[in-house]
């Protein structure tokens, strides 16, 4: 039987003001809405959310609207798997119990219609980037995890998604070709096709009858990755999206008629 399958990669669910989320969440409901009469999987490649961290009597306050679709995705029949990225690593048990979601904090190796797939995120696959993969480890810590549990939502939430958004603006392109290499390695290995995220920057390239694949994001490109039968598709969810330029507008409508 032919699988149909769909990947996409770091949304950042509230890491941005309330105008701009309200359009990035409108168009993700609306690709969700899209594939569920189509998709058999769904994989979602890492920093979904800007911010994710399970208290043990709390969760993040963010876009229950997404959650909600997930579940009815899941409930429909899709396999969802979700690989946690370097903004969202600190999922536990929560979407697992609530969704039934698969979480994965580490690469996968799958199968797909005969094709052998390596997908990761892709952060700290970067020799050179010592900066990330420090970070990575001291946030992986369970004992400085269990510290950060101490402090108190309200205030270990917003201090982690203003760190979160910082190393978001300050972007991860220098190490491009090291991501490449990464992938070739993989494709050496016997994989058909490597798909990864966390750079933002869609790449689609063909390597001989092999594809390495770099997913975008849906901050700026708007982009997913379609498999029918053998066929990769890295396709723009609908028109040409200029939402920042609509959140803008929308922005100074308001401060105008505030004045």
């Amino acid at each position: 039987m032919m699988e149909r399958i769909y990947f996409i990669s770091d949304v950042h669910l509230g890491g941005d003001p309330p105008e701009i989320e309200s359009l990035k969440t409108n168009l993700l409901i609306s690709f969700l809405n899209a594939i569920q009469s189509k998709a058999d999987y769904l994989y979602i490649v890492g920093d979904l959310f800007e911010f994710w961290f399970e208290y043990r009597k709390a969760i993040p306050k963010i876009n229950l609207k997404v959650i909600s679709k997930l579940c009815q995705l899941h409930e429909s029949g899709i396999t969802i798997r979700y690989l946690t990225g370097n903004h969202d690593l600190w999922h536990e048990t929560y979407f697992k119990e609530e969704t039934d979601m698969e979480i994965y904090h580490k690469s996968l190796a799958v199968e797909h219609n005969s094709l052998k797939l390596h997908i990761a995120h892709g952060d700290g696959l970067a020799e050179k980037n010592w900066g990330l993969r420090l970070l990575n480890g001291i946030f992986k810590n369970r004992v400085n995890i269990f510290l950060f549990k101490l402090i108190h939502p309200d205030l270990g939430v917003p201090l982690a998604k203003w760190v979160s958004k910082k190393s978001r603006e300050k972007g991860d392109n220098r190490f491009d070709e090291e991501y490449r290499k990464y992938a070739l390695e993989k494709l050496n290995q016997g994989f058909e096709a490597v798909i990864l995220g966390h750079t933002h920057k869609p790449i689609f390239e063909n390597i001989g009858s092999k594809y390495y694949i770099n997913l975008g994001d849906w901050i700026d490109s708007f982009t997913y990755l379609q498999l029918i039968g053998t066929k990769f598709e890295l396709k723009k969810w609908g028109e040409k999206n200029d939402w920042k330029a609509q959140a803008e507008t929308s922005e100074v409508v308001r401060s105008i008629n505030s004045s």
